[in-house]
């Protein structure tokens, strides 16, 4: 009986271990897209809330909408959004706990990003424009990412907010998001969509 149990245990930890990777393969095929020459890159621990990519985007839909408005960020063809959709989406995946952008206690971990050289910070001692860090002066300066966890939007597409950066310009927090699909076995980028402000 025990040998059983170690066995469904064991079973149940290599599939769930699976299945936490290939939801965060959208995430790592965009890196290899970006990151090049096996270059060591910056990644924040603390994910990017949800509710980001899912409010940016119901904004950013209803601004399209508008007749007197000349942005065409998302005049997509065939267009992705549907109200019906995000609804699903926003139910599955909104965070009911919390609004903050970063996530305090929801960490993103070596073992998701085992293909690329990482160096770990928090969203808290990444440098800012407005403290300055003798320690950052003296290191080459590196690409920097964020990311919100991947959100299955109408069973083909995946959704993710984003950041990218370095560790010199020192703006971390998301302005976008992505909007991804798997097409002969490859996840390819469809759609970048931004918050609309200029940095």
């Amino acid at each position: 009986m025990k040998k059983y149990i170690y066995i469904t245990a064991l079973l149940f930890f290599i599939f769930g271990c699976s299945s936490t990777n290939k939801s965060i393969d959208p995430i790592n095929a965009y890196l290899k897209e970006t990151v090049k020459n096996n270059d060591t890159i910056v990644i924040i621990t603390n994910k990017i809330n949800n509710n980001y990519a899912l409010d940016l985007w119901k904004e950013r839909a209803y601004i399209s909408e508008n007749p007197n408005n000349l942005e065409n960020s998302l005049d997509e063809n065939p267009r992705i959004y549907e109200e019906k959709y995000w609804a699903e989406m926003n139910e599955k995946y909104r965070n009911q706990d919390t609004d903050s952008l970063w996530l305090r206690k929801s960490l993103w971990k070596q073992k998701e990003f085992k293909n690329f050289k990482v160096k770990w910070m928090t969203e808290k001692v990444f440098p800012k424009p407005y403290i300055y860090s003798e320690y950052m002066d003296k290191i080459p300066e590196k690409p920097a990412f964020s990311f919100s966890e991947p959100m299955i939007y109408k069973k083909k597409y995946v959704v993710f907010a984003f950041a990218k950066t370095t560790t010199g310009r020192q703006f971390i927090n998301p302005r976008s998001f992505l909007i991804m699909k798997k097409e002969k076995g490859k996840w390819i980028i469809v759609k970048e969509i931004t918050d609309g402000f200029y940095y």
